[in-house]
């Protein structure tokens, strides 16, 4: 279909030359005389690009720009005039005129115009198509879908936020979310706050909304920073999943494979769910106990946004990563000349977290001096900041963890007794990996998605040779191993599947290395087929499948010989 032009101009001498140069480039070319001559072939004609004159028989080339932009019509209109000035050249623009030529017409200067119009359409029209698509994809998606400027306003909503949020778009639009209506628990406000201050995708799994009106509904929610051209944070989109009958269903089967972020189903982690589900309401302190990289802060996160404190901070802190005198001001805070670097008041994590938790993470590795204040805490929710005999009060609830044998530690008077009885009042204990192999192909398939979709990629799954290693591995670094291996695999691996090339050297030895076990159903085998064959070994070959040379080399590797 070739291109149309209209030509309006009173002057048919111009109209005849325009079209002239138009018609040898190829463009099929219509022309017009009067502003209404021209709304005619606007309104019955499909149009790409518009030349007209600024003055016009009754009205103005300009009253004709305001016809095309009024009625939305995706057609660049190019103005000329004889009496070229500022002032009609600035309105021509400001209206919305592609471009503004001068009379007389120059073949070059016009064709250049008009060729970049076109093109200058044919961007606009593809943008037009993709964001018509964009809003027919968001609306059709049966997940909530928020998302907010970098100052927390609502730019936009889908039906669904109204279906699954209670959010219509009419009363949010424009508005800062915090002062949406409280309705809920309000977790996905806090998300979207964690994403815009730490420029990261916060994911939330199962959170009970706790809606006014929605009883019961249970939300994944997932956001997502939104950057612009040169990198900086713009806003926040959140994508919140309705999972209330999926979750009502695993209740009923009492499977659970998911709680929060903890993924697993095995029957160590449903008792794990229980006695999460158990305490996430009450403020009884709660020692995590168990292997490193087996999911301790993960339940800490669990018990702190599951429960009533939810709506307060999580505040975190890794013990062994700070000495003693930085570790006392950095829970309970300092004044001013308290020490040599005190140049100022500085609030303790003890303070930021007042309203909600605190997790102590390698509790193990706190010196005596600091637990006999960790101590005080516990017992009078009080403490002075360092430098400062003034009490504070503060309303926190404590969650501990750590990869260490505490008793033992007891024993060897390196830690309290009574602040260990009085930490370990509710123990959780996550099971190693080794312990619960079922679940490993549910965190392959959680972690394949995860790094498809950090490092851009689209690997489908692992061999059946990958899987059995990793089903066979014991796991010393527990999930946090599995999850390094498996993106190790993914920087390496550039096929849909990943093989045992692509793993690390630790894996990729266990292919040549069969277990014991293996090795002793081998035997076993072998033997009960030559038994059964009389020793024959053509015939024991024969039942099992395998070649002479095969059975011959077998019976030689496991010194199979006849009694």
């Amino acid at each position: 279909m070739k291109t149309k032009i209209l030509i309006v101009d009173d002057e048919k001498s111009i109209r005849f030359t325009i079209r002239e140069f138009l018609l040898k480039e190829g463009y099929e070319v219509c022309t017009a005389e009067n502003f209404n001559e021209a709304m005619k072939m606007i309104t019955t004609e499909h149009l790409d690009a518009i030349l007209s004159d600024i003055v016009l028989e009754g009205k103005t080339g300009i009253d004709l720009l305001k016809v095309v932009k009024g009625n939305c019509l995706n057609c660049p209109v190019i103005l000329f005039t004889g009496y070229p000035d500022v002032d009609t050249a600035s309105e021509a623009v400001r209206h919305g005129a592609y471009d503004y030529l001068k009379k007389p017409i120059e073949k070059e200067a016009l064709l250049h115009t008009v060729s970049r119009a076109l093109r200058y359409k044919t961007v606009a029209e593809e943008r037009d198509n993709i964001r018509t698509n964009l809003e027919a994809i968001f609306k059709s998606v049966t997940d909530a879908i928020i998302t907010v400027d970098k100052d927390l306003k609502v730019i936009e909503v889908n039906e669904a936020a109204k279906t699954i949020c209670g959010l219509s778009r009419e009363e949010v639009i424009g508005r800062s979310v915090d002062s949406l209506p409280e309705t809920c628990c309000r977790k996905c406000i806090e998300a979207i706050k964690r994403t815009i201050t730490e420029k990261r995708p916060v994911e939330m799994y199962r959170i009970e909304c706790k809606h006014n009106v929605r009883n019961g509904q249970v939300v994944t929610l997932k956001t997502f920073p939104l950057m612009d051209k040169r990198n900086g944070m713009s806003g926040c989109v959140m994508v919140v999943k309705d999972e209330t009958r999926t979750f009502d269903l695993e209740k009923e089967l009492k499977v659970r494979q998911r709680f929060f972020n903890i993924i697993g189903k095995d029957d160590k982690m449903q008792t794990l769910y229980t006695l999460i589900d158990t305490l996430k309401d009450i403020d009884t302190t709660v020692l995590i106990t168990g292997e490193s990289g087996t999911g301790k802060e993960l339940i800490a996160e669990a018990l702190h946004y599951g429960g009533v404190r939810g709506k307060g901070p999580l505040v975190k802190v890794n013990c062994s990563a700070l000495p003693e005198t930085l570790l006392e001001s950095e829970l309970f805070g300092h004044v001013k000349g308290a020490f040599t670097s005190a140049v100022i008041d500085k609030v303790g994590r003890f303070k930021k977290a007042d309203g909600g938790t605190i997790f102590l993470d390698e509790i193990g590795d706190v010196s005596l001096n600091v637990q006999q204040r960790l101590l005080r805490v516990l017992q009078e929710k009080e403490f002075e900041r360092v430098g400062e005999s003034t009490p504070m009060k503060v309303d926190v609830r404590i969650v501990t963890a750590t990869n260490q044998n505490l008793q033992e530690k007891v024993r060897l008077r390196k830690f309290r007794e009574d602040l260990f009885y009085r930490l370990k009042v509710m123990v959780l204990s996550p099971p190693p990996l080794r312990d619960r192999t079922k679940d490993i192909p549910l965190l392959i398939e959680h972690f394949i998605k995860k790094f498809n979709q950090k490092l851009n990629k689209s690997i489908e799954n692992i061999s059946r040779e990958v899987c059995k290693i990793f089903m066979d591995y014991e796991w010393p670094g527990n999930v946090r191993e599995l999850e390094n291996a498996l993106e190790h695999s993914f920087v390496l691996c550039n096929k849909s599947i990943i093989t045992v090339e692509d793993l690390p050297n630790e894996l990729k030895a266990m292919k040549t290395a069969p277990s014991e076990k293996e090795k002793s159903n081998e035997y076993n085998i072998i033997l009960q087929a030559l038994e059964k064959s009389r020793w024959n070994k053509t015939k024991a070959a024969n039942f099992l499948g395998i070649s002479r040379r095969t059975i011959y080399n077998k019976i030689k590797e496991h010194n199979i010989r006849s009694k």
